[in-house]
């Protein structure tokens, strides 16, 4: 012998314990972002209201208030979204799956989780991509504040990669569950 021992399969429950303790892992995680996503717009609203009463006092405004909602908003929307997909907390338009045998309907969850992961990935290096242009170029936003443009694109590329990560563990969630279509928070039919 080498010396070198071959690594020890992992028994197949081990393996599941594993994986469902990666997945609690990351459903904190998600909770934390939506923590964030909720600090984000609890910023927007103090800046805006700051503004407002600001502005009936007649001390002037805030000039850079509206760009602060303006980024708040788009980052904790980004934010919240894998907290919210996990939640089933999204507009989900169910109303075929409804109507169909649980069977079908459990395998057509899975074919849309595939292909939610295909396009989030998809979206993920579009955005890297763009996001590596625009810091190669030295992008600049010009508005009241000014900062680089790839600091806007950034969360896209991540976020998305999130979103892939997460539809993964909802299909495999889907996969071990009862063979019957989702019951969500936010049902439409």
């Amino acid at each position: 012998m080498s010396g070198i021992e071959a690594p020890t399969p992992v028994p197949a429950p081990a393996q599941e314990g594993l994986l469902s303790r990666m997945d609690q892992t990351w459903g904190a995680l998600l909770s934390g972002l939506g923590l964030l996503a909720c600090l984000l717009i609890a910023i927007m609203v103090v800046v805006i209201c700051a503004d407002v009463v600001v502005r009936n006092l007649g001390w002037g405004n805030l000039p850079w208030a509206t760009e602060v909602a303006e980024y708040t908003l788009y980052l904790s929307t980004f934010l919240a979204a894998p907290w919210l997909l996990r939640q089933g907390a999204h507009v989900r338009m169910d109303i075929v799956l409804k109507a169909l045998p649980d069977r079908l309907a459990w395998w057509l969850e899975l074919v849309t989780d595939a292909i939610a992961i295909f396009t989030c990935v998809s979206l993920m290096v579009a955005s890297a991509k763009a996001t590596l242009a625009s810091a190669e170029q030295q992008s600049l936003v010009f508005k009241i504040l000014v900062f680089p443009e790839w600091w806007l694109l950034a969360p896209a590329a991540v976020m998305f990669g999130v979103l892939a990560v997460e539809f993964f563990w909802r299909l495999r969630r889907q996969w071990n569950g009862p063979r019957t279509a989702r019951a969500e928070a936010t049902s439409v039919a």
